[in-house]
């Protein structure tokens, strides 16, 4: 009986505690805890209508009023979307381009922010300066250049195309810079007195300790490489097994010809599944990596 008493009487505590901080709660949390709320539902309602579209038939997508809750569920929508297009392929082309950029990226963003951050060489606050400053440059103002270049080069439809471009990333080198920057001076002079040469203690001890900040950069140009439909449109040849996914599920939204909404709801589903289960494996990485040039060491 005392366990059981005490058991309630804590439950009680508790309960008389929740209410105490609810009224001691000021009118701007209660008003911007409802806020958050609400720019939440906002923010996910898209993706639910896009998930629960991609199960309907085609007709009750554009059904007036719409069904909030399917009533009725099919998967016909995934099987004719493999069924009547190069899905697999799309998907083949759109992992491998993501992958060969975001290992690109990482090599390239990991030595420039090292040697900008470690290393001491005549012009390095030029090079600074020029990285910084190529941060403020939208991808549209070079785009054309690119696309002649690639053109020239007889790339187009490659991977060559796909994957060159993107690999200079400012935004890398910049976060891999400060990242480098938080470690201390004192552990790669101690290091060289040991005897342990500049390239090795890159490779031996930067890279494992910037693993946080090279983890988040792979997430980040994951991402924007997946999503990066301006330039693979570009880039792809009139071949539709040179697409990538978002090329190719563009030009399903854009046929006139195929006028199937759960089939294109099936197919934008499939695009953004695979972001959503990196994005929630990998977000301890993300948090740390983004705050790992915050603090100097």
């Amino acid at each position: 009986m005392s366990a059981r008493f005490s058991a309630q009487m804590g439950i009680r505590m508790k309960k008389t505690n929740f209410f105490r901080k609810l009224r001691r709660a000021s009118a701007f949390d209660v008003f911007s805890n409802i806020l958050i709320i609400i720019l939440c539902v906002i923010s996910v309602f898209p993706i639910y209508w896009m998930c629960v579209s991609s199960v309907k038939y085609s007709s009750d997508v554009v059904k007036i009023p719409p069904d909030w809750i399917p009533t009725r569920i099919t998967l016909r929508n995934y099987a004719d979307m493999f069924r009547n297009n190069p899905m697999l392929t799309w998907i083949v082309n759109s992992v491998a381009v993501t992958a060969l950029t975001i290992a690109g990226v990482a090599v390239v963003s990991s030595a420039a922010g090292f040697a900008l951050s470690k290393l001491d060489f005549y012009g390095k606050k030029l090079v600074n300066a020029f990285v910084l400053s190529a941060l403020l440059i939208p991808m549209e103002i070079y785009i054309i250049p690119l696309y002649k270049q690639i053109v020239e080069l007889g790339w187009k439809g490659s991977y060559w195309a796909y994957v060159l471009p993107n690999i200079a990333m400012p935004f890398g080198v910049y976060l891999i810079r400060n990242v480098y920057d938080s470690i201390p001076n004192e552990i790669m002079e101690a290091a060289g007195v040991d005897g342990c040469s500049k390239i090795r203690f890159f490779f031996s001890f930067g890279i494992p300790l910037s693993r946080s900040g090279i983890a988040a950069l792979a997430i980040l140009t994951g991402v924007r490489t997946w999503n990066n439909y301006i330039w693979q449109l570009l880039a792809a040849s009139n071949s539709p097994n040179s697409y990538t996914l978002p090329v190719g599920i563009a030009k399903l939204f854009t046929d006139p010809l195929n006028l199937d909404y759960g089939v294109r709801f099936a197919a934008a589903t499939v695009s953004a599944l695979p972001l959503f289960l990196v994005f929630f494996a990998f977000q301890r990485f993300f948090t740390e990596g983004v705050s790992a040039g915050a603090v100097k060491g």
